[in-house]
């Protein structure tokens, strides 16, 4: 099982996953003065200590850049994400490190993470996206995986995270969205950059 968000309900003979999403914040931040990119706006996660828009953002704490309208993009950004889309996201590069930091520190302490380390018991767990998760004892998309960690003796091994190459931060169901826990581990350094 890849990351059922909600509870397992079961009802004659079938079973089905009813996931709950708590989108996390997202706010704007203005992209570094470039006369080729005035389309283009930095999408960073909300933290308690930063203003909305901070002029003096860390470039590796932007998540990606929207291009089109601002005014548009200003309503897409501070919603949930779930309406950005990915023919209007750039990526950035830069920002990943600190995720993959994060999920190789910290997986091992998510409560979630370990609750199906010890269903699972052995071998390699899929960390799937919570935008999109897949049902209860199904494999996400490869694009909704965001990585693997190593299971020993129902045990999430420490260090272990391995990110999937394959996973894209913006799909049609919007911007990735971590468990919380680990969501909040990464808010909290990318709050110290």
């Amino acid at each position: 099982m890849i990351f059922s968000a909600g509870p397992t309900m079961r009802r004659a003979f079938a079973t089905c996953s009813v996931q709950f999403r708590s989108p996390y914040p997202y706010v704007l931040a203005p992209v570094p003065s470039d006369p080729k990119a005035s389309e283009l706006f930095g999408v960073k996660f909300a933290t308690k200590s930063q203003d909305p828009v901070e002029e003096t953002t860390d470039p590796t704490t932007i998540i990606g850049w929207l291009k089109g309208d601002s005014v548009d993009l200003a309503t897409v950004a501070v919603t949930d994400g779930t309406q950005i889309r990915p023919a209007q996201f750039v990526e950035n590069q830069r920002f990943w490190p600190h995720v993959e930091q994060v999920f190789r520190l910290h997986a091992h302490e998510d409560p979630d993470l370990q609750a199906q380390a010890a269903f699972q018991k052995n071998g390699w767990m899929n960390i799937s996206d919570l935008r999109n998760p897949p049902p209860a004892g199904r494999t996400g998309e490869p694009e909704d995986i965001v990585g693997c960690v190593l299971v020993e003796n129902k045990v999430i091994k420490r260090g272990s995270f391995q990110p999937n190459p394959v996973h894209r931060p913006a799909t049609s169901h919007g911007l990735f969205q971590l468990p919380k826990y680990l969501q909040a581990r990464l808010v909290d350094q990318l709050a110290r950059h």
